[in-house]
């Protein structure tokens, strides 16, 4: 494994379709890794923010509370992507007139660590970030055993095949008693409109344009159903741990579902503002989409037309009340 210099990181993208992606054909030809997907990234960081009101959830502040020794506390935050969640918090789209909460000032006495598999962005330094790595994920984290007291991992269907293997790279690398953060979009579209919120009929453009997306997805070996997954995989019953004798898998696993909407109208502030963002990434997220479909067997034109289509759904709302559904969970490492 190796670690990327900022000067090389341009000797890792290729130009597919007018977007730029990954060279290295271990990571999946999903979404690009350019600037318009940046902003993409950063805001739908920010509709999450709004919606779950802090960067975390669970116990993550008792967790990484100062222990009387002295001992730093330690943060991996894994596929960190623009690095928005260990480095800052924007309150608002509107970064000079309004308060920018970082996650590392929160949290002085804790070290954080971001890793990543591509060099999407140079990250801001401060004392207690002590790197951002870029290095071939999937064939190991590189850390020694037990060096996290907690590790945030987001959005890891888009990143990795090899789900099982992450996982128990995971657990290796937390500490015992060590907690782990994990949240994950499901890859389909809802209508809050309809009696069992199916979007079929009301969005058939979404609903068809995420189908494909999942089945694209598949091909390529990615784990399309990920938020069902990785609570599967982090059970101590489940056949991944059957080698280990003791602190088999994860304990104490604790799993919700955060409705996010896209489009204003929740009734909440908040959520107005979050369907606001929501709506804006998911036109673009199409948009980034658009050589996934190419690659799979549609036509460009049959792209466009999916592409404008699901936008228009989007934009046009009528009395559609679009949502999707992002899964959270927290577990512990046994002591």
């Amino acid at each position: 494994m190796s670690t990327l210099t900022s000067d090389a990181a341009s000797e890792y993208f290729q130009e597919v379709y007018g977007r730029m992606f990954p060279v290295d054909e271990n990571i999946p030809f999903l979404f690009p890794a350019d600037d318009a997907e940046l902003r993409r990234l950063k805001l739908q960081h920010l509709s999450l923010k709004l919606v779950f009101g802090s960067n975390y959830f669970g116990p993550a502040r008792s967790v990484l509370l100062e222990v009387p020794s002295g001992r730093r506390k330690h943060v991996l935050d894994l596929f960190t992507a623009d690095g928005t969640w260990c480095v800052r918090s924007i309150s608002s789209i509107n970064e000079s007139t309004n308060r920018v909460r970082e996650m590392a000032a929160e949290f002085p006495h804790v070290d954080f660590t971001s890793v990543d598999i591509v060099p999407l962005v140079p990250h801001p330094r401060r004392a207690n970030i002590l790197g951002y790595e870029v290095y071939d994920v999937y064939n190991g984290i590189a850390e020694v055993n037990d060096t996290f007291d907690l590790i945030h991992l987001r959005y890891s269907m888009s990143k990795i095949r090899k789900l099982p293997s992450l996982i128990r790279e995971l657990h290796r690398v937390l500490r015992p008693g060590g907690l782990f953060l994990y949240g994950e979009y499901e890859n389909e579209v809802f209508d809050d409109s309809t009696d069992d919120h199916n979007a079929s009929g009301t969005a058939p453009y979404l609903v068809h344009a995420s189908r494909l997306s999942r089945e694209a997805f598949d091909r390529q070996g990615v784990h399309a159903y990920a938020f069902k997954d990785v609570p599967r995989l982090l059970d101590s019953g489940c056949a991944l741990w059957s080698s280990e004798m003791q602190r088999k898998g994860f304990i104490d696993i604790i799993r919700d579902e955060k409705i996010i909407p896209a489009g204003q109208w929740p009734q909440a502030a908040h959520l107005r503002e979050a369907g606001l963002i929501t709506q804006y990434v998911w036109c673009e997220m199409w948009k980034s989409l658009r050589p996934l479909f190419i690659n799979h067997g549609m036509s460009s034109a049959e792209a466009n037309e999916l592409i404008n289509g699901a936008i228009t759904e989007l934009m046009n709302h009528g009395p559609r009340r679009l949502y999707a559904k992002y899964h959270v969970l927290y577990a512990f490492k046994p002591m």
